[in-house]
């Protein structure tokens, strides 16, 4: 019983959820870019040609565009199947924490959205970042399932649905897990509400 409040024990098994090359993170809140926040009224306005896909940045990290502090959640459109093909939106990509670049949305979803993001538009290492993705609301059986949850409403009134699953940016934060675990395990329970948090800044037009 004595182990069961080791504090040694319980990063022992923090520790073993991380088995990339940077150390363990869990931060008190995250921050929303003036990008994301741009990019989140931009779903809103087309939700019906538009989804997010969504990171956080799990170090400082440095790409093309510029530089991004640990803790940072980013938030990307990518364009559904059914949107008009001749249509330009106004998507933004991050330079910094207040200054939005001019970007064209992800295409489509023939690769994962969250590596696209990285690789391509932030042109920043993959290994830095865990991924998930914000779109409407899911239906209630789609909902239940472990790597989907729906968020009733956000601080603009309106809810989403958030798929905490990554082909790729997960795993290594998360005990080989590609979706961030809804309970206690590798702090999943954690991540889940300093991410609709995030959701919750990002949903107000403070930029």
């Amino acid at each position: 019983m004595a182990a069961l409040y080791d504090p040694r024990s319980a990063f022992a098994a923090t520790a073993a959820c991380v088995t990339g090359p940077l150390p363990s993170f869990l931060p008190n809140r995250l921050t929303v870019d003036c990008a994301s926040r741009q990019n989140f009224r931009l779903f809103r306005q087309d939700s019906k040609s538009l989804g997010l896909t969504g990171v956080v940045s799990m170090t400082a990290v440095r790409g093309k565009l510029g530089s991004y502090e640990a803790g940072n959640l980013f938030l990307f459109p990518w364009i559904k199947p059914k949107a008009p093909v001749a249509r330009l939106w106004a998507s933004a990509a991050p330079a910094s924490l207040s200054q939005a670049l001019q970007a064209a949305p992800i295409p489509n979803a023939t690769l994962p959205l969250d590596e696209y993001f990285c690789r391509i538009v932030l042109v920043a290492p993959t290994v830095a970042f865990i991924g998930f993705s914000v779109d409407t609301p899911h239906e209630k059986s789609v909902s239940r399932r472990p790597w989907t949850s729906n968020v009733e409403k956000l601080a603009d009134g309106a809810g989403v649905g958030i798929g905490w699953d990554s082909a790729g940016l997960n795993a290594p934060w998360f005990g080989g897990s590609r979706w961030i675990p809804h309970g206690e395990t590798c702090n999943g329970k954690a991540w889940r509400k300093l991410i609709v948090e995030g959701l919750q800044q990002a949903s107000v037009p403070a930029c």
